[in-house]
């Protein structure tokens, strides 16, 4: 029974973001579809149907759906990309932060928000790129060991101090690994793993729930 328990989390956490995504995707696509129903733009394309001979008055219903849905994907498109370029610019970026802030001061929406909200920055930005290898060493004790992301394979600074090769190390937190700690190790202290950094991200992100694939058994 804990086998089936553990399986489904791990089924449901997997496909979450998916399903998450999907749903918001297609509920701003309804929203606009609503609004070019009965919209001028409706009458339009009727106009234009019609005269131009392409369909009969009975199929105007049919071909008119097609072309409303194709032009409310290109409208969200074209509107995403506005929004994205909008946000570039310096008091559209203060607009943005104060609503920000507006909505991490929500009671329990909060949390919600701003763990989603790191995350996909952390999949939007560079940072991921930074990322070199996955480590594993000894923390908080021996004996334990954590995973964290190697961010440069040397430090010169510390090495000057050392006399031993280190090296820089990210030891992110779970379930949110857009926050932890930057530490400085010694290289022979540091064990490289096999694995992506996308599926180590995973990993943090559900608590050690999605395990990356064994390639061993491949």
């Amino acid at each position: 029974m804990k086998r089936i328990k553990a399986s489904f989390y791990s089924g449901l956490i997997a496909i979450l973001p998916i399903v998450i995504t999907i749903y918001i995707f297609n509920w701003i696509f309804q929203i606009f579809l609503t609004l070019l129903q009965d919209s001028f733009v409706t009458v339009a394309i009727k106009s234009l149907v019609l005269h131009t001979g392409l369909a009969k008055e009975q199929d105007l219903y049919f071909y008119t759906n097609i072309l409303i849905n194709v032009l409310s994907f290109i409208t969200l498109v074209l509107m995403l990309i506005i929004i994205g370029t909008a946000m570039r610019v310096f008091l559209f970026k203060k607009i943005g932060g104060y609503l920000n802030n507006l909505l991490i001061k929500i009671p329990l929406f909060s949390q919600i928000y701003s763990t989603i909200t790191q995350i996909i920055s952390l999949f939007a930005s560079d940072r991921q790129k930074a990322y070199q290898k996955v480590v594993m060493f000894e923390y908080p004790r021996k004996g334990i060991y954590s995973i964290g992301f190697m961010t440069a394979d040397t430090n010169h600074f510390v090495e000057s101090e050392t006399n031993e090769p280190m090296c820089n190390v990210f030891l992110p937190t779970s379930p949110n690994p857009t926050s932890g700690m930057f530490i400085v190790l010694k290289k022979s202290e540091v064990i490289m793993l096999d694995i992506k950094v996308d599926d180590a991200i995973k990993l943090i992100i559900s608590g050690g729930v999605i395990l990356p694939p064994n390639k061993k058994e491949n």
